[in-house]
């Protein structure tokens, strides 16, 4: 198929995670992730531990 999906299965996930998460929404965790790659790298982030980090993003992805 053109997603590239090997089993019925993996397009039953696709669907439901397509129902969850707009397009804009996605774009949006995106550039949190990427912001988060940052931070964890030290930029514009001197003292956060990667667990608060994790625990931003995920806060974030689900709200």
């Amino acid at each position: 198929n053109q997603l590239g999906l090997k089993s019925p299965w993996q397009s039953k996930d696709y669907m439901a995670a397509m129902r969850k998460y707009s397009g804009v929404k996605v774009m949006q965790i995106i550039g949190e992730i990427r912001y988060c790659d940052a931070k964890s790298k030290g930029v514009g982030n001197p003292s956060l531990e990667d667990g608060d980090l994790l625990r931003e993003l995920v806060y974030k992805i689900l709200h």
